[in-house]
């Protein structure tokens, strides 16, 4: 049996964690720089608020129903999705983290009864609620697929919904094809014209027709939803490229103000870099203006260099340096820049590959500092200790005017009972 367990309205929900007032009130989450609406939660939607939204076009509306408006903060988001998962291990001998919000959890040689994997349901539900403060719902069938669907109708049946062969054909009769993982509105017009009108006339489809109307996806989709495991496990492999990059809250026209942003977009990059224990031959840089609808050709400029490393390395201040160095035969003076991206390519797993001209105590002192700085960014946030360059100039930085503490990952910002 496989289970699919979903957090309800993640990041709405990850920020009424720590807001309990905020419970049963509509909640709306933004993107970066505050743009467009990108989460909502049950009561938010009730108001006719929809995802996709661009949050000016709306602010009138989420003042006068007060729904709380918050920017998104991916670092408390992370964090509740690393202690769910923790306890998804717990449960599970094999997990696959799906995205942020969401799991497989695979029991391959489990016969439990229904009621049994209700209980087990039951009981996921109610400790990560207990523990996390997040409310989930849990799905259970023999295939992704199913546990995907069962996941959808659990949201209706109190949380909880668990596959019964006898019961699955009367399941899939009331069910759009739209709705089936895998399918999408497309493939599901195409079915339509095809006679194939719900979930059930899909799954007794023959392999051969969904062979050649869904490709081997649509194949593998018809088997499972026979009961047969098509899908395999998706197991995370490491970047082969890593990229930094926001648009900046206004626009900048200075090569030092814009060179403050490279350095704490490296940084961060960087960070990426060693947390999948690589790293890199080379850096690009890209910088532009973001006029793309402007008539004005004067007002339009972009360009990016790539820059190639002396050596493999994962050390910040050589990467930060040889960005730097790099970004003035870019820059041009007259031009609004928004946004600047930097991506660090040519990627291999860290090891130390010595040369003439490198000192093995100096290669493993600058290691022992990334893994202390690494350590400390974790422990206390990313703006304890960074590059000096990174805090000269401000005004740059992504609008985030409705953003919550990091009430985990941040000592600072630890929530305080008095």
């Amino acid at each position: 049996m496989i289970l699919h367990a979903d957090g309800n309205s993640f990041y709405a929900s990850c920020e009424q964690i720590f807001r309990p007032d905020l419970r049963g009130k509509p909640v709306a989450v933004l993107s970066n720089n505050d743009g467009i609406i990108i989460a909502l939660n049950k009561e938010a939607k009730d108001l006719g608020i929809k995802r996709g939204l661009p949050y000016f076009k709306v602010k009138n509306i989420c003042e006068s129903e007060n729904i709380h408006i918050f920017s998104s903060n991916y670092t408390l988001y992370a964090d509740i999705s690393r202690r769910i998962t923790s306890i998804y291990m717990e449960f599970a001998p094999d997990i696959e983290e799906y995205s942020i919000d969401e799991s497989f959890l695979f029991f391959p040689k489990c016969n439990f009864s229904v009621s049994d994997w209700y209980e087990i349901g039951r009981e996921l539900k109610k400790r990560i609620y207990k523990e996390v403060g997040m409310p989930i719902c849990v799905g259970a069938a023999p295939t992704k697929t199913l546990a995907k669907l069962y996941n959808k109708k659990a949201k209706e049946l109190g949380g909880v919904f668990v596959y019964e062969e006898s019961k699955i054909d009367g399941l899939l009769s009331q069910t759009d094809c739209h709705t089936i993982w895998g399918i999408g509105s497309a493939r599901s017009r195409t079915l339509m014209r095809h006679g194939i009108k719900n979930a059930l006339q899909l799954k007794n489809m023959s392999l051969c027709d969904a062979k050649k109307l869904l490709t081997i996806q649509g194949f593998a989709t018809v088997q499972e939803l026979n009961g047969i495991p098509c899908i395999d496990k998706v197991t995370r492999e490491k970047k082969d490229v890593i990229t930094s990059s926001r648009q900046f809250s206004k626009k900048i026209y200075d090569l030092r103000t814009i060179e403050c942003a490279l350095v704490q977009y490296a940084e961060l990059a960087v960070e990426r870099l060693r947390s999948q224990k690589s790293e890199c031959g080379a850096v690009s840089i890209y910088i532009s203006t973001c006029n793309y609808y402007s008539e004005n050709p004067e007002e339009q400029y972009s360009n990016g260099v790539l820059v190639e490393l002396e050596r493999m390395t994962s050390y910040t201040p050589d990467i930060v340096k040889a960005a730097k160095a790099a970004l003035p035969h870019i820059f041009r003076t007259g031009y609004g820049y928004k946004t600047i991206m930097v991506t660090l390519m040519n990627l291999l797993p860290a090891s130390f590959q010595g040369d003439l001209f490198t000192n093995l105590n100096e290669d493993l002192k600058h290691r022992n500092f990334m893994n202390s700085l690494d350590k400390i960014t974790k422990k206390y946030g990313r703006e304890r200790l960074t590059l000096a360059k990174s805090l000269e100039q401000h005004g740059w930085e992504m609008k985030r005017e409705f953003l919550s503490p990091c009430w985990t990952t941040r000592y600072g910002d630890f929530p305080k009972i008095r």
